[in-house]
């Protein structure tokens, strides 16, 4: 096997998500804030009851598209059960009302629209619901089941201090997948399946073939072997330095093709679980936290990043760029 640094590994693909569990889109390069990438998952869905809404109770959110032209300060959502283009301006001053989400656990300080949004989304979803958008209160933080044990005093000064804020993520700022680990799965998904009496067929029913957006990355890794993120401990992106949090926990919501909504019973998180199952949890892809040089008394160490009031001056992620592991050292 060749090292990494041989095979010039590289970014393939950036996907922004600005709604929770709805279509995101792909950019060539896109800023990061100090959540991760600028605007993803920055706003949610919730029912009359307050509970967030997510693809595993409503496939239907997959057929919601989104995008954001940062030039016109828009974000747009578009849905096949509307006839009208929802325009939403970025700019913090169309709210109604302040909202406590409780997500995963945990609660944060959220946004609320008025009623001609709600409105639009109650239509697309066939179900009364409210548009939330992210403040800058609660206490979402980097605290993921998947973490590493082996962070550095560094690497946990760094997570403890300056990771109090996530968007509307439920583990880590930014998620990373690698191209030859899905190509891993999908020749895993095309071999046969076994049964339970023992026999073993092919059913053009369970087979599925996904593609990485099945995971909803927001960066897509080529020229890795795979699986090899598994070892990394953090990881720079172009001129961008991450921490590697650990691998992100898998559900039923992988089994839901985001092209047409169709969930499969099964796949592919039965076969993920075959082989990919640690200490109870189904683990696929990496979670990152971005680092940014600083300096502290005599010391320098690396934190989060700071956000600005101007994307212009964030630093950037570039589709192309050199991709350079870390790895974990090996005892």
């Amino acid at each position: 096997m060749s090292s990494s640094a041989e095979r010039k590994l590289y970014l393939e693909s950036i996907r922004v998500y600005p709604i929770k569990s709805c279509a995101g889109f792909s950019v060539e390069c896109w800023p990061l804030s100090d959540t991760g990438l600028l605007y993803d998952r920055e706003w949610l869905v919730k029912n009359a009851l307050g509970e967030v809404l997510t693809q595993k109770k409503i496939p239907l959110m997959s057929s919601i598209g989104t995008f954001i032209d940062r030039e016109k300060g828009k974000l747009y959502v578009m849905s096949p059960n509307t006839e009208e283009q929802l325009q939403i301006s970025l700019v913090e001053d169309s709210f109604c009302n302040d909202e406590e989400i409780n997500l995963c656990g945990q609660r944060a300080q959220g946004s609320g629209y008025g009623a001609e949004i709600n409105e639009w989304f109650s239509k697309a979803l066939d179900r009364p619901c409210f548009l939330v958008r992210k403040g800058n209160g609660g206490s979402l933080g980097c605290s993921g089941v998947g973490y590493r044990k082996s962070l550095s005093s560094r690497e946990m000064f760094a997570k403890q201090n300056f990771c109090k804020e996530l968007s509307f993520v439920n583990e880590g700022q930014l998620l990373l997948v690698s191209k030859a680990s899905i190509r891993d799965l999908n020749k895993r998904l095309g071999s046969s399946i076994q049964m339970e009496d023992g026999t073993k067929r092919k059913s053009r029913l369970d087979q599925v073939e996904v593609d990485p957006m099945r995971f909803r990355p927001n960066l897509v890794v080529s020229g890795a072997e795979p699986y090899e993120e598994d070892d990394w401990h953090s990881v720079t992106v172009g001129k961008e330095h991450f921490i590697v949090l650990g691998g992100c926990n898998r559900c039923q919501m992988i089994n839901i093709d985001p092209q047409t909504g169709f969930q499969s019973k099964n796949e592919p998180l039965a076969t993920l679980a075959s082989y990919r199952r640690i200490k109870g949890k189904i683990l696929f892809g990496i979670l990152l936290m971005q680092e940014k040089q600083l300096s502290l008394g005599n010391k320098s160490i690396q934190t989060v990043v700071d956000d600005t009031e101007n994307y212009q001056d964030k630093p950037l992620l570039k589709v192309g760029s050199s991709v350079i592991p870390e790895r974990t050292a090996q005892l």
